[in-house]
């Protein structure tokens, strides 16, 4: 049975795993530029790097677009899983007719299917897995010059630690839930395709909601540079905004008024000081990550499980 789910799905299985060596080999040698960049300059990270620190800088931008360029391209692949890996996986034995030679054999169809869904379910979560591990090394990298992390990052966070695993599986098992239900490849394939982004992006609107966010008041010695990254080294931002001496709410642009100072739109630490406002920053904490990540992957995981157990329940109660 191994042997018969190997021949009926190497392509699919070569393919993506040609795709993901390059991808990942891609990201190597990324961030070994990059560390051979930064170990150039070991003053890159402070506020004034040495004058000879001009064209490790220049390297370090110049990579750290291309990185995120190809992270944002590869969050296609779960699409890829789902569409070729998954919707054909059971539509084409039930458009094709074959599942009832394949049920009438020795085999049995809860073994027939168990191997089938083990296999690709396998393959799925190791590949998601080893994405998980590489990328975030690869960023880690840039850490000296671009110190953010993937809590806040809607791109890098979907794939890294173990909710890419999670992610490649859920796409997997939802085209072959469509397949199973529609019977037809290219139907399977293409209905994929649209559910799959709709599915994603609701997770990405969930996920401020996951946990409640902190709320704290920062002076000038605390505050974070606005405009600042939601990827901030301190966690997610979600908001940022001022008090002033009477507890009045004011945006970055009324505080910078008060501030009055022509030579920046929004306040500085030596405003606050001066002023006496206060920058309240509502956030989720860098160490709450490990928590989102866990929150995430059990709702993929869930959903999987329900996808899993729905396709074992209609095959081997009803196709024979």
């Amino acid at each position: 049975m191994l042997w018969l789910t190997w021949r009926q799905h190497r392509w699919q299985l070569i393919g993506v795993a040609a795709i993901l060596a390059v991808f990942w080999g891609y990201l190597v040698h990324l961030g070994l530029s990059a560390h051979q960049a930064v170990s150039g300059c070991p003053s890159i990270s402070s506020d004034t790097p040495a004058p000879d620190c001009a064209a490790a800088i220049n390297t370090l931008n110049g990579l750290f677009n291309t990185m995120g360029a190809v992270v944002a391209y590869s969050n296609l692949l779960p699409l890829a899983v789902g569409m070729f890996w998954g919707a054909p996986l059971l539509a084409r034995e039930l458009e094709q007719g074959t599942h009832r030679l394949a049920f009438t054999q020795s085999v049995s169809r809860r073994r027939w299917l168990a191997v089938k869904l083990g296999v690709l379910t396998g393959a799925a979560a190791l590949f998601g897995a080893v994405t998980g591990a590489v990328l975030p090394w690869a960023y880690g990298e840039f850490a000296p010059m671009f110190p953010t992390q993937p809590l806040g990052d809607t791109l890098t966070f979907s794939q890294s630690g173990a909710v890419p695993a999670a992610t490649w599986v859920f796409a997997l098992l939802a085209g072959a839930t469509a397949g199973l239900l529609l019977r037809r490849t290219m139907a399977a394939a293409a209905v994929t395709l649209v559910a799959l982004p709709l599915v994603f992006a609701g997770l990405v609107f969930a996920r401020p909601h996951y946990l409640p966010p902190a709320d704290r008041l920062a002076d000038g010695a605390h505050m974070i540079w606005y405009p600042a990254p939601q990827n901030h080294p301190s966690g997610w931002i979600l908001r940022v905004s001022y008090v002033d001496t009477s507890g009045r709410g004011l945006d970055p642009e009324a505080a910078g008024v008060i501030c009055a100072d022509p030579a920046n739109t929004y306040p500085t630490p030596e405003c606050l000081d001066r002023t006496g406002l206060r920058q309240r920053i509502v956030y989720h904490p860098a160490g709450d990550y490990p928590w989102f990540q866990l929150i995430e992957v059990g709702l993929l995981l869930t959903a999987s499980a329900a996808m899993a157990l729905f396709i074992w329940l209609r095959i081997t109660r009803r196709y024979g």
